[in-house]
């Protein structure tokens, strides 16, 4: 059997849950079924080395411009050229890279969605929900995923029933026990600094609570961080709020912690609950509905999405309670559903599963007819 080319499209490797994922799935990607692709429409962006370093055709098209009418032209010539069996969208790419993929006589389309795209502008939620029925399958990496973008997109029941979550090496995030928390206790959070994550809110909370014993790290960057930045001067936090930035080492980030809090006021999965759960960093979190088929209060402490009195109350308890014998029991159940569920092998098979039933509806079938 010929190998069956499949081309991701997406803006660029920027440094994202999202974006890490992807990375490891083209790694375990059975090499000798599928011949993989990866069409950059905007820039490289943080992981564009290590994807480089997969040794498999990566383009890079330069930054669109004249509203974008050249990059698609150029994306189009492209995927003529290329001639994949498969193209499979990702992360911005849906909207160009579904139409482009239509007029070059792609057979089959794939999209994933990523997010509760609460914040995307009115005219990119018609561009989405026109360039929708391009697209054979469009999975969604949870069950939140999969009802916002039924009802925001205006899409058929049918097209959104496959849900294939974001999965993990364990390989790379290896299960320790914890020290007990010392005198200082270590609370970090790490995430593109958004307000979809929430940080403001939790520096607030951390501002009327004023732990005495207790330093919090914030890793990551993005749009809000002058207005964080500000916040934690105003609020003069600086003695025991930090901002790191970019983080090139998650893993060495979540072995100093005795803590991490997911303040997200949406999420469509978190990335860094599977890292940090499997690490075995006890976590404080939201009920944001996409954390919810990772969390819940058997294996993390869990406060009411948005509001600061219920994030204070959980995060005093949490500090409390870390030493505590309950504590290691979410751990470990957390570390063993992660196990079951997000194992990047089994996501991994389940995309292959897909990418093999749909060449051979399009390929095969039409073959013997």
């Amino acid at each position: 059997m010929e190998k069956i080319k499949i081309c991701y499209i997406l803006p660029a490797m920027a440094r994202g849950g999202a974006e890490r994922f992807l990375l490891d799935l083209l790694k375990h990607l059975d090499k000798s079924v599928f011949s993989i692709s990866v069409i950059l429409f905007k820039s490289k962006g943080s992981f564009y080395q290590e994807l480089k370093n997969l040794n498999i055709s990566v383009y890079l098209l330069k930054k669109p411009s004249l509203l974008g009418l050249i990059n698609f032209y150029r994306l189009f010539l492209l995927l003529k050229k290329i001639k994949p069996h498969i193209v499979h969208t990702q992360l911005g790419g849906d909207i160009r890279g579904r139409l482009a993929a239509f007029l070059a006589k792609i057979k089959i389309i794939i999209s994933t969605e990523q997010n509760l795209n609460k914040s995307e502008a009115w005219y990119q939620r018609l561009a989405k929900i026109a360039s929708a029925p391009l697209a054979n399958e469009i999975v969604a990496i949870s069950q939140a995923v999969a009802n916002d973008m039924k009802h925001r997109y205006c899409l058929p029941a049918r097209k959104c029933q496959l849900i294939i979550p974001n999965g993990l090496d364990l390989k790379k995030f290896i299960y320790s026990e914890r020290k007990k928390s010392g005198e200082k206790i270590h609370v970090g959070v790490i995430g593109r600094l958004h307000q979809q994550k929430g940080f403001d809110l939790l520096i607030e909370a951390w501002r009327e609570l004023s732990p005495t014993n207790a330093q919090l790290s914030i890793a990551g960057d993005g749009p809000e961080k002058n207005n964080l930045e500000n916040q934690i001067i105003e609020a003069k936090l600086q003695d025991t709020i930090n901002l790191l930035g970019d983080l090139n080492h998650v893993n060495a980030f979540y072995e100093g912690l005795n803590l991490l809090v997911i303040p997200s006021r949406w999420e469509g999965l978190g990335i860094v609950a599977l890292e940090a759960g499997a690490k075995g960093v006890p976590i404080l979190a939201s009920d944001a509905d996409g954390l919810k088929d990772i969390l819940n209060t058997e294996t993390a402490w869990i406060f009411q999405a948005g509001n600061k009195d219920s994030l204070m109350s959980q995060l005093n308890e949490a500090l409390q309670g870390l030493n505590k014998e309950s504590a290691n029991k979410k751990r470990g159940a957390l570390r063993k559903h992660i196990e079951s569920h997000f194992d990047i092998i089994q996501v991994t098979q389940k995309y292959a599963r897909l990418y093999l039933k749909l060449w051979r509806q399009k390929y095969e079938d039409t073959a013997s007819k």
